[in-house]
């Protein structure tokens, strides 16, 4: 299934904010009711947008 943000699922930041929220989610911090593309998508793309904002 296609999202969004597709295009920063092979991005260096995709892989650690996934491997964050797994982490909390195993650890039952966290309980996923969104897919999982969408929420560390809309991360990633708010994390681009403050450094580019900062630059």
């Amino acid at each position: 299934m296609s999202h969004p943000y597709k295009h920063l699922e092979e991005t260096s930041l995709w892989k650690v904010i996934d491997k964050g929220i797994n982490n909390l989610v195993e650890n039952n911090d966290l309980e996923e009711i969104t897919s999982r593309e969408y929420i560390v998508g809309y991360l990633c793309k708010l994390i681009n947008e403050e450094e580019i904002k900062n630059k």
